[in-house]
């Protein structure tokens, strides 16, 4: 080998572990860059998807207002268990004649309203 050679030889491995240090940064950016870039992809539309499908099941999962409750428990236990713990028929007639009067009706109305979705709309 002639005497340039060497020299070069001589250079380019003293710049060696430099350029290694280098090679092996620029492929872990790019490893980064291209994992980051894939899971954007795949995740942004399934997170997405996914949030449509959570946003749905809460629609569902909304609770009902206490008056509309108390207005089923009271209908279902008049018609169920009244007459079971002795009171008569007058009876009955008497208390749903004064309570149900202003609120049965309203009650009613905005139980119609909830049994229609509004996505149905």
């Amino acid at each position: 080998m002639s005497q340039a050679k060497v020299d070069r030889y001589k250079k380019e491995k003293k710049k060696r572990g430099k350029q290694i240090k280098k090679k092996k940064i620029i492929k872990a950016f790019w490893v980064i860059f291209i994992a980051l870039f894939i899971g954007a992809c795949i995740g942004y539309p399934l997170g997405k998807g996914l949030y449509k499908i959570n946003a749905k099941h809460r629609k569902e999962r909304e609770t009902v207002e206490a008056v509309y409750y108390d207005a089923w428990l009271n209908n279902y236990w008049n018609s169920h268990y009244y007459g079971t713990l002795g009171f008569t028929s007058d009876d009955t007639e008497e208390a749903t004649d004064t309570d149900a009067s202003s609120t049965d009706s309203s009650v009613e109305e905005d139980a119609d309203d909830l049994s229609t979705p509004a996505d149905a709309e």
